[in-house]
């Protein structure tokens, strides 16, 4: 599931022609964070702090079960 989040926001970062440090600062996060984010280094973030992220950009997260 985090590999999915992170995804979702490279591209939202690519579909957007954005440096890291301009992400970084869209999504309230050091530019290393962002790297980590296109490299998927998923054991270095929690679900909510990816859900954060996405939300900051206007993207909803919707869980389903089932």
């Amino acid at each position: 599931m985090k590999e999915q989040l992170m995804g979702e926001l490279a591209v939202c970062i690519k579909e957007n022609h954005l440096k890291q440090e301009e992400a970084a600062k869209i999504f309230h996060v050091t530019r290393p964070r962002i790297s980590d984010v296109v490299n998927r280094k998923t054991s270095k973030f929690t679900m909510d702090a990816l859900v954060s992220m996405l939300a900051r950009v206007g993207k909803p997260v919707r869980l389903v079960v089932g």
